[in-house]
């Protein structure tokens, strides 16, 4: 399976953004990837000052990149129009495998979360991206993923195994119980024939991932839970355990209105820790 070799952190030079970078630079160590360090200035500054908050955003990246590691890491700032425009286009230019980004200023409600760069970098780009919400400089390892078998959600499961090869995986499907006039015996052969779909699913892509040549891994640590209920409560039960949530989304289109879904945004916004929301493939 294809590790990951470009990663790309976006940063407005706030503290939320700092924990974006500190969390690409542990991701970098653990992956080996390339990293890039984007800082976008607004447009319509006079010339001089914009050049000169290019230069001291340039020099205060420099040094905290080296005071928080040794690593060599790419700076790369620009003058752009929009910020997620700009985030987006230079993880396509780049061929970014993830994404990473702050967690917008606080918000209280669901719908204040629309139209913050991290929504819209997440409705616009054809990129998995994770969102940063805590500080921390250790590796992921508490993993929880919703899988709806879902292209998304694969994507999803498949990216967070490559992110934290070493967590506690714990893969979560919930569905509705069947409509319609099905005896007791039809409910129990259908939720039978149901979860060792999942199941097998599930373990295939988890093989594949967490077996990489030419230096196989131990496989990751993996529970799966299968629960016939509203798969929103569901979630609600059990979102406090990870330090890592793996959504996935279904919508292909980048024109979609609102491709990140109901309940993948319900979660991501209720959340307290780390989000990676990932598209199907385009």
């Amino acid at each position: 399976m294809k590790r990951f070799t470009e990663i790309l952190v976006a940063t407005n030079l706030t503290d939320r953004s700092q924990r974006a970078v500190e969390r690409a630079l542990q991701l970098q160590a653990t992956t080996g990837a390339a990293l890039t360090v984007l800082h976008v200035i607004k447009p319509g500054l006079p010339t001089q000052i914009a050049s000169q908050r290019h230069k001291e955003a340039e020099a205060l990246l420099r040094d905290q990149l080296q005071d928080l590691s040794p690593q060599p890491s790419r700076l790369f700032t620009a003058v752009v129009g929009e910020t997620f425009i700009a985030i987006t286009q230079e993880a396509a230019k780049r061929r970014a495998d993830l994404i990473v980004i702050g967690e917008p200023a606080r918000y209280r409600y669901e719908d204040s979360f629309i139209g913050t760069t991290a929504e819209r970098v997440i409705r616009f780009s054809d990129r998995p991206v994770l969102v940063v919400k805590r500080a921390s400089h250790e590796t992921y390892s508490r993993v929880l993923v919703p899988f709806d078998m879902s292209e998304g959600a694969t994507r999803a499961l498949e990216t967070a195994l490559k992110m934290a090869p070493a967590a506690d995986f714990r893969v979560v499907h919930a569905w509705w119980k069947p409509m319609g006039p099905l005896s007791a015996v039809e409910e129990q052969q259908t939720a039978i024939r149901v979860n060792d779909r999942v199941k097998a699913q599930i373990r295939s892509l988890v093989d594949q991932v967490g077996r990489p040549a030419p230096d196989p891994p131990q496989p990751p640590k993996l529970t799966i839970d299968l629960i016939e209920d509203n798969p929103y409560l569901v979630m609600r039960n059990v979102i406090a355990w990870p330090d890592l949530l793996a959504i996935g989304t279904h919508a292909k289109g980048r024109l979609a209105v609102s491709p990140i879904g109901k309940l993948a945004r319900h979660l991501l916004v209720e959340a307290s820790c780390d989000a990676l929301v990932a598209p199907p493939e385009l």
